[in-house]
């Protein structure tokens, strides 16, 4: 059994932050600089704990070279585009072709043949 989810991130925005405002002010404003961009991010772990490596798909119509500046070959991870940096039916396609196939094949019962009825009804890439 295994446990997929996505989350999304909206890149340039702190976790924590402070704020400056009157005191007694009971809502603050928070406001951010600019439009941001989302980054997703499909993790997946099995039922023993085991974890398959994270997909990541970024805005954009192409990959772009400096997203993975900061990669060493140790880290693994899967990439995607999307036109929003939201996850999609092509995107979650990929992810189960490349990702969780490959990772989970050796470890199935019965031989593909639910990952095939999935396959069916999706459309092509």
């Amino acid at each position: 059994m295994y446990n997929m989810d996505e989350k999304g991130f909206m890149m340039g925005v702190a976790l924590r932050c402070k704020v400056i405002c009157k005191r007694g002010r009971r809502s603050p404003k928070l406001t951010q600089d600019g439009i941001r961009e989302w980054v997703t991010v499909v993790e997946t772990v099995s039922g023993d704990g085991r974890v398959l490596r994270p997909m990541i798909i970024n805005k954009g119509t192409a990959h772009y070279m400096g997203w993975y500046a900061g990669l060493k070959k140790k880290d693994l991870a899967s990439f995607g585009i999307s036109e929003k940096g939201w996850n999609t039916e092509k995107t979650g396609l990929i992810w189960l072709k490349d990702t969780f196939d490959v990772e989970t094949r050796e470890r199935l019962v019965i031989p593909k043949v639910l990952l095939n009825i999935l396959l069916l009804f999706q459309l092509p890439i």
